[in-house]
């Protein structure tokens, strides 16, 4: 597992553990139910704000504000793609990353960010660019950020409902923790949907379907070699050569996360019967 991989989970079983003191705590105090759906409500609104900050704070972004970093065809693109939409143009970063991938982080439309490596920028036609760039913009217009966090708030009501009337509404407390099981499945379903809607919105604004498909596969092949390689690498006898590898995979492994694919995507191109495609859920859903 990668160190910054490992730094979310970290933060996400930290997030759990704080949760479950919480519930302990309204539980031993006798709190009433509506306590504890507000307690549910708070905690998901406190991740949805300081998540980006995390982001950021976890990956060495470099971010595009002097129009250095990102090719100019492909600024160009998002400017007046943003304009043609209404939208403001989001915060663009790259990171430097041999394994292409992108993703967007933000709560609203008007402070979104955009992020992508330098991977997939030498990888990709400035076109095939374009059409993973507008894929993320899709996500932004959408506001997909909200959307998903409300719907990850489900679950975790129904869950709220269960803890608190198991000791005297079994009834109740069963048909609410069956109801959290099957919303679990529906928040997925939602969250593969809103990745369709992003590849309709991309396919839509660039004209050129063809594109996007094209760099999903270049996207996975890249990821797929620049893990060979850094692998490759770890096995030098260079000291210098072995820490580079080591970085690589480490950013990579993060970004992978919340990138628009991953490295299971990436082996399926391998003649594996036991692997398929996988494309990742909708980014930016902090």
């Amino acid at each position: 597992m990668k160190f910054l991989s490992r730094s979310l989970l970290v933060l996400l079983f930290l997030y759990g553990l704080v949760f479950v003191v919480g519930n302990v705590l309204l539980s031993r105090a006798d709190a009433p139910l509506w306590w504890a759906m507000v307690f549910a409500v708070a905690f998901v609104g406190l991740q949805f704000l300081i998540g980006p900050w995390l982001i950021e704070w976890l990956l060495d972004i470099s971010w595009d504000d002097d129009r250095s970093r990102l090719p100019a065809r492909n600024r160009e693109f998002v400017e007046r793609l943003c304009r043609e939409r209404g939208l403001e143009v989001p915060r663009i970063g790259v990171i430097e990353s041999g394994a292409p991938n992108a993703f967007a982080f933000g709560h609203v439309p008007g402070n979104a960010r955009v992020v992508v490596t330098t991977g997939l920028l030498d990888v990709l036609t400035p076109e095939e660019a374009n059409a993973v760039l507008a894929h993320e913009i899709g996500h932004v217009e959408h506001w997909d950020f909200m959307v998903m966090t409300v719907a990850a708030l489900a679950p975790l009501l129904l869950y709220q409902i269960y803890v608190w009337t198991n000791s005297y509404t079994r009834t109740v407390a069963y048909t609410a923790y069956l109801c959290y099981l099957v919303s679990q499945f529906i928040v997925l379903s939602l969250n593969r949907t809103r990745e369709y809607f992003a590849d309709h919105y991309s396919a839509k604004v660039t004209g050129a379907p063809d594109a996007l498909a094209s760099a999903l596969v270049k996207i996975a092949y890249g990821m797929v070699r620049a893990d060979g390689e850094a692998t490759q690498a770890l096995q030098s006898e260079n000291e210098k050569t072995r820490a580079a590898a080591r970085r690589a995979q480490r950013i990579s492994g993060t970004v992978a996360v919340m990138g628009i694919s991953n490295l299971r995507s990436g082996s399926a191109l391998w003649p594996a019967p036991t692997l398929r495609p996988r494309r990742r859920s909708c980014a930016g859903t902090w």
